[in-house]
């Protein structure tokens, strides 16, 4: 590798042969080096391998004035998730992640915590990344000394649902997950049932409302051509009260959200339902 860009002493921006772009990281790997020069490889301690051929300029000023022990943490923790739900997160997550990290450690550091309104929907409905935010607190005690509470792991989560769905921007983020909460409170409320979140219909109809939820923000629900309404009809038949349920929940996009769903969505909604509220997937209360 040939050394681009030299950040400080310890980190610098490389290149291979082929031409692929990489922040790479080591004592001592940019002390009295120059642009052009190789890389001692054998001063590399970590090397952040990124997606795109060429590093956003906003991570590149970021890693300028960022220690190595955040870069080294940061990388750890993509790396857990990455392990967990395989390499699905856009380049942004290492810029999100260090700038979280050094404003929480700061505000610890200070004794001033933040408390998460949707800490619980978090833990619900984004299950993986809650648990990649529980291992991150575990990363940054190791590495800082700080220990954490779950409120910190949940606004960590939220970097990866963030980074996982385009890098939509945090607002969305949120927005999605207030509607995914509504959208559940209407299912449960509705059947007076608590359901079973070790199932596998639970699991698909959580992230079936994740996809709808996005769609939905996005304006990008697709409208069926008319004609052929015959499953549509099947389904409002076979499944009533799951149809009645989808109908209140339309009920509230039309009047939270000025959104009203499709044909199609209304009966892929409703199967999912009927499939997370039957009696094999319903938890005791």
């Amino acid at each position: 590798m040939i050394i681009r860009q030299i950040f400080n002493n310890n980190v610098i921006r490389a290149e291979n042969q082929v031409g692929h772009e990489f922040v790479v990281i080591g004592n001592g790997l940019g002390f009295k080096k120059k642009n052009g020069q190789r890389v001692d490889e054998e001063k590399i301690e970590k090397t952040f391998v990124l997606k795109s051929d060429k590093i956003p300029q906003k991570l590149i000023d970021l890693i300028g004035e960022t220690s190595v022990e955040y870069l080294k943490v940061a990388d750890e923790i993509v790396g857990s998730a990455k392990t967990e739900m395989g390499d699905i997160f856009s380049d942004n997550i290492y810029i999100s992640l260090i700038d979280h990290i050094q404003f929480a450690i700061s505000r610890y550091k200070k004794s001033v915590g933040l408390k998460n309104s949707l800490l619980w929907q978090i833990k619900k409905f984004y299950k993986k990344e809650f648990m990649i935010g529980m291992r991150a607190l575990d990363i940054i005690h190791a590495q800082f000394g700080i220990q954490m509470d779950e409120h910190e792991a949940s606004f960590i989560a939220m970097h990866f649902v963030n980074a996982r769905q385009d890098a939509q921007g945090m607002k969305q983020t949120v927005e999605i997950t207030e509607v995914i909460d509504d959208i559940f409170n209407i299912v449960t409320d509705y059947y007076q049932l608590a359901l079973d979140e070790t199932s596998f219909n639970y699991s698909r109809f959580i992230t079936h409302l994740q996809y709808f939820a996005q769609r939905m923000l996005n304006n990008e629900q697709e409208q069926r051509a008319s004609g052929d309404n015959f499953l549509y009809e099947q389904v409002k038949d076979k499944y009533a009260k799951a149809f009645q349920c989808t109908h209140l929940i339309n009920q509230y996009l039309e009047s939270k959200h000025e959104s009203a769903m499709s044909i199609d969505e209304k009966v892929y909604l409703t199967i999912h339902i009927q499939r997370v509220t039957s009696r094999n997937d319903m938890a005791s209360s």
